[in-house]
């Protein structure tokens, strides 16, 4: 007797009930007010150079591809801070939840962070985390410079001067899968204020390069 055909078997339903897997998303805010977005894009744009402007990692290195272009693939890493004193009567620290299992350990962390996305024309990078030992399932992040409105600039002043006037700010957007040994609000605050630090370094970093190039300006009407 032929064998008879193989039936396929239904693919079985959904449970009824059953919620998708939550998930985190964020951004925070950071104003450059003496730099705008063409000035400090240089910075921010510098994949590899992480360690130069976020004051929270120590080390920023490549490690696959070339830097500033997609695929490209940097590890960072922090050092631990030296262990806060703990308090007299044995109680819990609250902060242990708001840093990775790691950092809380006292060891170093370190993540692998792809490069997605490299969009000069709109200011924007998009990375992702790949690997990393903070807890990090999905993660995928946007840092985007965005010229000020303009209502803080002297419209009246000439247009250099304007331009010289406007700032800008640092917008990091996130979505991720829930990161273990940390909470939303506990990652928006570190967030928040890694933000705030590379908006001071890029607008210290931006400055000293106007510095040097009325320097070398000034030199060579010297020489000449």
């Amino acid at each position: 007797m032929a064998d008879q055909p193989q039936q396929q078997q239904p693919e079985p339903e959904p449970e009824m009930g059953a919620q998708p897997q939550q998930q985190w998303e964020g951004a925070v805010e950071a104003r450059l007010p003496s730099t705008p977005a063409a000035a400090a894009w240089p910075h921010l744009a510098a994949f590899c150079s992480l360690h130069r402007y976020n004051p929270g990692i120590d080390v920023c290195e490549r490690v696959a591809g070339d830097d500033g272009v997609p695929g490209c693939v940097r590890y960072v890493a922090s050092r631990p801070p030296p262990p806060p004193p703990r308090a007299k009567d044995g109680g819990d620290d609250d902060d242990d939840d708001q840093q990775p299992a790691a950092a809380a350990a006292g060891v170093e962390t370190w993540a692998r962070e792809e490069l997605l996305e490299r969009d000069d024309a709109r200011r924007r990078l998009v990375y992702a985390v790949v690997g990393s030992n903070l807890g990090f399932g999905r993660y995928v992040a946007t840092m985007t410079l965005v010229d000020d409105d303009g209502e803080d600039v002297d419209v009246n002043a000439p247009a250099p001067a304007a331009a010289a006037a406007a700032g800008c700010k640092l917008v990091w957007a996130f979505e991720c899968e829930p990161v273990k040994g940390w909470t939303r609000d506990g990652l928006l605050a570190y967030l928040d204020a890694a933000g705030k630090g590379m908006a001071e370094r890029i607008e210290a970093a931006a400055a000293a390069a106007v510095t040097d190039i009325a320097v070398e300006d000034d030199a060579a009407a010297a020489r000449s």
